[in-house]
């Protein structure tokens, strides 16, 4: 039969085991504001039984339970979901960026709504002039205008053109930051898996440092989608440890058992574009580098011989716009009269692109808005507003191109914040810390506690009266 101190055992250990799940509810309590927590749960099991199932067992009916234990403290987190909000997460960071840098492309050219004052209008308002200039060619006022309009054209172009260069300056720095701040991450993540492939052979789960490590995981994956594989730290990990991580981009483990990749970015040329990408001794294509915030601001930044709807590729369109307009009105002016009936000189300059447009023309007497010479013609000065047409036309392409892509970017956007944002309400409802959950668990644990302190007492006054209050009769 069992020990006489068999029941006072069972409630020590249950007394433990109930004390070690309130430890671990106010624990969670303590933490329910920080950031990246996981709420933790004791895994409590029930103790072998007595007697053990072997050949030399008592022999007695059945077998009596010896209580509970408290094994492993764990986290409750669903690793399905963490990984479907890193992927979301990559993709908000990838259409995120581009709908910004895009957005800004709309804000520098000014295109939309009533106060607009880019390209389009100074053009028209060029293209204008010229018309007024045909139909009063004798009128200094007219003249003035349009010289006045041609140069709001030229620095228009340059404004514009200067503002785009400037904001793409901005997209290498934030490009190199974001750099830093990715072999950051990667440092900080090889120094965990080191710390726990130190702990979890000795027995130990450090909670502490999955969360922080996870924490780190999903700030990464806002750079670039990433795929994370649990690897063994040591021999047969069991239960709550889960190893050390080992992250993919794309076919390339960028950390390992090994250690982690740094990541390098290599520009060249004039003007500057991304020449090449790796991690460590791994050359990564950029066109097949995972989505995320990286990719984005590559692409916006430029690279290679494909500019990919570029900043540089925006300009480059610009600069054949500007050279156009010049070449276009250039040929109309100089096949005109001024009024002393010399032939017109060049209007622009030609060849220097948007940012050195400049205006050639210094007084009126300049202008050649006859075909003639003669008196009241002005026949040439509408061949001049005919000349740029086409430019107009090429600049709309231009720019409703931009609003579609602005419009997928921003759709895009909006799509992958809603599936992030549904998925991490899933996650969080599964790892974050409840209030209420602790409290009732909290309730649990005491009354469980207070139950098992009570069996303590009922055993002591059994054993009691057993080494007490036996073997007295007839004293």
């Amino acid at each position: 039969m069992s020990s006489t101190f068999h029941g006072l055992e069972t409630a020590k250990r249950a007394l433990h085991s109930q004390q070690a799940g309130l430890y671990t509810t106010g624990n969670n309590v303590a933490n329910a504001n920080t950031p990246g927590y996981t709420r933790q749960r004791i895994n409590m099991q029930a103790t072998e039984a007595y007697p053990s199932a072997s050949m030399n067992r008592p022999r007695i009916p059945g077998q009596i339970g010896t209580g509970v234990t408290a094994g492993e403290v764990h986290r409750v987190r669903e690793s399905f979901l963490d990984g479907q909000f890193r992927k979301e997460s990559a993709k908000l960071g990838y259409y995120g960026t581009t709908s910004e840098a895009l957005s800004r492309l709309e804000d520098l050219l000014n295109e939309t709504g009533k106060d607009s004052t880019g390209i389009s209008k100074v053009l028209g308002e060029f293209w204008q002039s010229l018309q007024d200039l045909s139909t009063h060619p004798e009128n200094d006022g007219a003249r003035e205008v349009v010289l006045q309009r041609g140069h709001a054209v030229a620095d228009t172009f340059n404004y514009i053109y200067e503002n785009i260069q400037t904001y793409r300056e901005d997209l290498g720095l934030q490009m190199n930051t974001d750099k830093e701040a990715i072999n950051s991450i990667l440092k900080n993540i090889d120094a965990l898996n080191k710390r726990i492939a130190e702990v979890e052979p000795l027995g130990f789960v450090p909670n502490n440092l999955y969360d922080e490590r996870d924490l780190l995981v999903d700030e990464l994956s806002k750079f670039m989608d990433i795929q994370v594989i649990k690897e063994d730290s040591h021999t047969n990990p069991t239960g709550a440890m889960e190893g050390i991580y080992k992250i993919m981009v794309g076919d390339i483990e960028v950390v390992n058992q090994s250690g982690y990749k740094e990541l390098d970015i290599t520009t060249d040329g004039d003007p500057e574009i991304v020449t090449g990408l790796s991690f460590g001794d791994n050359v990564v294509s950029i066109d097949q580098l995972p989505q995320g915030r990286l990719k984005s601001l590559i692409e916006n930044y430029g690279y290679g011989s494909d500019d990919h709807d570029s900043y540089l590729k925006i300009m480059k369109q610009l600069d054949e716009l500007a050279n156009q307009f010049a070449k276009s009105i250039n040929e109309a002016h100089q096949a005109g009269k001024t009024k002393d009936g010399s032939d017109g000189g060049l209007f622009f300059t030609e060849g220097d692109g948007a940012k050195g447009l400049k205006m050639l023309l210094e007084n009126t007497d300049a202008l050649a808005a006859s075909k003639s010479g003669a008196v009241g013609e002005s026949e040439q000065a509408l061949e001049m507003a005919d000349s740029f047409k086409d430019v107009i036309t090429d600049y709309q392409k231009i720019i409703g191109k931009l609003g579609v892509d602005a419009q997928y970017a921003n759709r895009q956007k909006a799509n992958a914040a809603t599936l992030q944002g549904s998925v991490d309400e899933k996650r969080l409802s599964v790892s974050t810390v409840s209030l209420d959950e602790e409290i009732m668990n909290m309730i649990k644990f005491q009354h469980a506690y207070n139950a098992a302190a009570r069996n303590i007492t009922v055993v002591d006054e059994m054993l009691d009266k057993i080494i007490n209050g036996m073997g007295v009769v007839g004293r």
